[in-house]
């Protein structure tokens, strides 16, 4: 593997753990985050990682794919912090009207298609499938007894420690443990990430929109979940290109 092939899994890996914690429900410190840049200063630089090994090392678009993450630049952060964890509440949690858009996969594939009655959130043959390649891998959300192991936080996490596992055997040099870990990534992907987050992403992008139309979100919310879309298309590309 070249040093770009290495350079474009760690940053993949980085990239997910950081999408991992940002469509978590926003605290205080990730609005701290965004407020002084280090949000948009991490997502560009494992951009940039990816696109190492994509286009002859280019890494066009990059600063524009990650501006929004700069949408509250040196603004209060316990505002922002309270903006977003609005946005986030009306997105994702239930309301009067229900569920705008749920984060779990089981659920959002049962809205998705259709189905009857209200989607379950645990112990559906989606569900446990998520967990059982979790459990295979090694790993499992620690508050798995209590939070669905299949919302988009925790598949991004998974897919961050594959990937991070993948990066450890190549610099170890094992290639037997490379390919497993490669293995699990590409399955889990093609299994599940791919199956919901790009369409996930695309309703989140739909609904804040439509809120911030209505006036429901301020802009700097708006902003940062556009960027938070965009950037997680941009790596479920990546992956989906890293197969092909």
């Amino acid at each position: 593997m070249s040093a770009g092939d290495m350079r474009e899994v760690i940053g993949l890996a980085d990239g997910c753990e950081l999408m991992s914690a940002l469509t978590r429900f926003p605290d205080d410190d990730m609005a701290a985050a965004v407020v002084n840049g280090s949000v948009r200063d991490d997502a560009v630089g494992c951009a940039k990682d990816v696109a190492a090994a994509r286009d002859g090392g280019r890494a066009d678009g990059i600063e524009a794919l990650c501006e929004g993450f700069a949408c509250a630049a040196g603004e209060d952060a316990e505002e922002l912090g309270a903006a977003l964890r609005r946005a986030w509440s009306l997105l994702y949690a239930r309301q009067g009207s229900g569920v705008a858009i749920f984060p779990y996969e089981s659920a959002f594939v049962h809205v998705r298609e259709g189905l009857p009655g209200a989607p379950a959130l645990f112990r559906t043959a989606l569900t446990l499938r998520v967990e059982k390649a979790m459990r295979e891998s090694g790993v499992l959300p620690k508050d798995a007894e209590t939070e669905p192991c299949d919302s988009a936080w925790n598949e991004w996490a998974f897919l961050s420690f594959l990937l991070g596992s993948e990066a450890t055997a190549l610099e170890a040099g094992d290639e037997d443990a490379a390919a497993l870990w490669r293995g699990r990534a590409s399955d889990f992907v093609r299994e599940h990430a791919a199956s919901w987050l790009p369409d996930f992403l695309a309703r989140t992008a739909e609904e804040v929109d439509r809120l911030a139309l209505a006036g429901k979100v301020d802009s700097s919310a708006a902003r940062f979940y556009g960027a938070l879309t965009a950037y997680g298309h941009f790596l479920l590309t990546a992956l989906a290109e890293r197969e092909a």
